[in-house]
């Protein structure tokens, strides 16, 4: 598969993306850097997106001072690894953007997210880093305190990496003392580094609302008023099935580096010489 920069970039924009900038790597193959340059105005949203398909690519996505997202390849003298680089990247992005039509077009139509995961990344971000690690707890120990209609769906979001802390299913026949919570979940923010962009993603492919829980960390997700409860957790956990396909790799690769916090510090600075290394 041959690749030029208007290629790539015709590509883009036909999945929904506006480029400000753009370098293959594959002409200069010694001076440039395979990078991208995504305009955050592309519609809302869109950082956590292009942070999962970078992160499922090994790629390195940031935020620049815009608010804009730069995703980037380590320089290599060998092209073929740029090549196929530029085609996991390609592929990532289109899977994931057929998993967020339905996203994509709730955007058309005019609804905009309440809660953007970029623009509040540096608000929690000194917060999130120096949280203090814990042990994961087995599902085993917790599972009989979920509600009993959705036990199976909890246990299927922590099975596909979606490492869960709190849940209502939202069903009165689950609170038969009171009126339940609105259907919600909350995700573990230390689940594994670089989880939170992925957790955003997740719900918007799920068609639920993201947002941050109370205490200002961890992912808060609950479904969209007027939803048919038990069909919205369905395809919550199909969602996360699907996610988790392209996701996998990555995840493989953070949890190998180790349990230890301050190694899970120090990731994202030797992220990118690991995967030029596989």
């Amino acid at each position: 598969m041959t690749f030029s920069h208007e290629k790539i970039v015709k590509f883009l924009h036909e999945k929904g993306f506006d480029i400000h900038n753009i370098s293959t790597g594959l002409v200069d193959e010694l001076g440039e850097q395979p990078m991208i340059l995504f305009d955050h105005g592309s519609y809302p949203g869109m950082e956590a997106h292009v942070f999962t398909a970078a992160n499922s690519a090994f790629w390195t996505p940031r935020l620049d001072e815009n608010g804009d997202v730069i995703v980037s390849y380590p320089r290599t003298s060998n092209k073929e690894e740029r090549i196929l680089a530029w085609e996991r990247l390609l592929v990532s992005i289109r899977r994931l953007t057929g998993l967020l039509q339905v996203y994509r077009e709730h955007i058309m139509a005019g609804s905009i997210p309440s809660t953007i995961w970029a623009h509040h990344d540096t608000d929690w971000y000194r917060e999130l880093r120096d949280a203090p690690y814990h042990e994961k707890e087995n599902i085993c120990m917790f599972i009989d305190y979920v509600d009993p209609s959705i036990r199976t769906h909890i246990k299927a979001l922590n099975e596909y990496g979606f490492k869960t802390l709190e849940s209502c299913s939202g069903l009165p026949r689950d609170h038969l003392d009171r009126a339940p919570y609105r259907p919600y979940v909350m995700l573990d923010e230390r689940a594994y580094p670089g989880c939170i962009p992925h957790f955003f993603t997740l719900a918007d492919i799920a068609d639920w609302i993201p947002s941050y829980a109370p205490h200002n960390f961890d992912v808060y997700i609950r479904i969209r008023k007027h939803c048919v409860i038990e069909e919205s957790w369905s395809k919550l956990v199909q969602s996360a099935k699907s996610l988790d396909l392209i996701l996998s790799p990555y995840r493989q690769i953070v949890r190998s580096a180790s349990s230890d916090i301050d190694e899970v510090r120090t990731l994202n600075d030797s992220f990118s010489m690991r995967l030029v290394n596989r």
